[in-house]
């Protein structure tokens, strides 16, 4: 049987942090039900703990939530399968069976708009002859002095 794939909308978040899932990763294996103990509870705290102070545990949650045939067990941004199940139910109520898709747009939406925000706007290749076309046209107002109509008619009388 082959192994299902990962829904490519939502990436899988990578950071060069050192993340406890990484360093621990026995903290993170639970099977539904596994919680009677209180080494179990103890261990589960420990990886919900390790999550909340994770940089990247809001990417990492999304993910879990996109592909649940690839996190039918253990913690995933500090939630259990039965929490990450209510969690899917509840998204797909407000944004339809898509909502993985709906999700993914949001998050480019979002990413497109903070690239926007830290590049700098282009600068106008012609600042002269963009400000010159938005005032309107004014004819010439400069004096006319003797001497000039002197010239002007000496324009003329050339043709």
């Amino acid at each position: 049987m082959s192994r299902p794939e990962a829904d490519p909308r939502i990436p899988f978040p990578h950071t060069d942090a050192r993340l406890a899932c990484r360093t621990n990763p026995g903290w993170f294996v639970h099977e539904y039900g596994q919680s009677s103990s209180k080494a179990d509870r103890e261990r589960i705290e420990q990886a919900r703990q390790a999550c909340r102070r994770c940089p990247i545990a809001a990417d990492c949650l999304k993910w879990a939530l996109a592909n649940p045939e690839l996190t039918p067990t253990g913690i995933w941004a500090a939630t259990v399968s039965r929490e990450r199940k209510a969690l899917r139910r509840r998204l797909q109520e407000r944004h339809g069976l898509d909502w993985v898709g709906v999700v993914a747009a949001a998050d480019r939406a979002r990413e497109q708009a903070r690239l926007n925000r830290a590049r700098p706007p282009a600068p106008d290749p012609a600042p002269a002859a963009s400000a010159m076309w938005a005032r309107p046209y004014e004819p010439w107002r400069e004096p006319l002095t003797p001497g000039r109509q002197q010239r002007n008619r000496e324009l003329l009388n050339q043709t």
